[in-house]
């Protein structure tokens, strides 16, 4: 199975909230990239002080998603399947309300999934029972 097919996996599976730690998120986040041109599902990204943009169209930001907690909002609202891919989110995950948020996206019953991508996520005990926690060792060849 490659990469690309276990990301898919991922995606597919009953949790609404993913924690993905890897070296090289930028790789990472180009296979997100690649799943979406040839999927029919809405991705998202979302970089700290940058807001959320849908993948394939950086140029746009979606309005009132700069902060972790409009970003999260954002996401809660929405009444659309999406996945959301939230990079370098680990200050964020201080916030006690940022934590609540997610643990009520994770137990939601809308269907979307939230993605924590990052080199290191330190998860808070109260959405570990919500979260399919990934780590991959990918490292490009130099």
């Amino acid at each position: 199975m490659n990469y690309l097919q276990q990301l898919e996996k991922v995606l597919d599976s009953r949790f609404k909230l993913v924690s993905i730690e890897t070296y090289d998120t930028d790789r990472v986040s180009e296979l997100f990239t690649q799943l979406s041109r040839f999927s029919n599902k809405a991705f998202y990204m979302h970089l700290p002080d940058e807001g959320m943009h849908r993948l394939g169209a950086a140029h746009i930001t979606l309005p009132r998603t700069r902060t972790p907690l409009e970003v999260l909002e954002h996401i809660d609202n929405t009444p659309h399947f999406g996945i959301y891919i939230l990079r370098d989110f680990n200050a964020a995950l201080e916030d006690k309300k940022v934590v609540d948020k997610l643990k009520q996206i994770g137990a939601g019953e809308q269907r979307k999934v939230v993605i924590l991508l990052s080199e290191y996520i330190e998860l808070p005990k109260e959405i570990k029972p919500y979260t399919l926690r990934s780590k991959h060792q990918i490292k490009q060849a130099s």
